[in-house]
């Protein structure tokens, strides 16, 4: 069975979605630094909603229009919010000059933000999980092992797609070259951010 959920964890994972693009985004903008920080916002974001699942407010939001709907449309004005950031950013050569400017933009809070509000993740909590509880144990202990095995994988794959993405940022490091990578980046967030906008409970 642990077996089994670490197989659906890691393919679950490795697609793409919200998270990994941004994170894919700040590494190429800023380096593995900005990529890595922003993997840890996701796995925070994902811990704060893994307990706000078992505590039982994630029932509330999947349960109740008016919840899921508001999650749902504050996470499309944020994914537009980041993706039209990124269609206007400049070169990553532009901006060694403006390294205050890259410090604003704290990759953990963008994160944390893009996860926390996806209210589909909840969902997918509640969905998840209890195909690999035994309904002979104790649920506490099971998840109390599940949640952070869970948590660990997301943040090594995500830090895996940032360390990919690092690798890519060597060989594309002339202006123009970031120009596109920022466009495409930003293009893909605002794709996501029309994606969730269009799913229901």
């Amino acid at each position: 069975m642990l077996l089994s959920f670490i197989v659906a964890t890691v393919l679950i994972t490795l697609a793409p979605g919200p998270s990994m693009l941004l994170v894919i985004a700040n590494t190429l903008r800023s380096g593995l630094g900005q990529g890595i920080f922003t993997s840890l916002g996701v796995v925070v974001a994902d811990a704060i909603l893994l307990c706000l699942t078992v505590s039982g407010l994630g029932a509330l939001v999947q349960t109740s229009a008016l919840a899921f709907n508001l999650l749902k449309w504050f996470g499309v004005a944020y994914l537009a919010y980041l993706g039209v950031r990124q269609l206007r950013s400049q070169s990553s050569t532009e901006e060694l000059s403006g390294a205050t400017e890259v410090a604003k933009q704290n990759p953990f809070k963008q994160g944390l933000g893009v996860t926390l509000l996806n209210p589909k993740i909840i969902g997918f909590f509640i969905a998840f999980f209890p195909q690999f509880l035994d309904a002979s144990a104790p649920v506490g202990p099971q998840l109390m092992t599940l949640g952070p095995l869970f948590l660990v994988i997301v943040f090594l794959i995500l830090a895996g797609y940032a360390m990919a993405a690092n690798r890519v940022r060597r060989w594309l490091a002339g202006a123009q070259a970031q120009s596109v990578l920022n466009k495409s980046s930003g293009v893909a967030l605002l794709v996501c951010g029309a994606a969730a906008g269009l799913t229901t409970r």
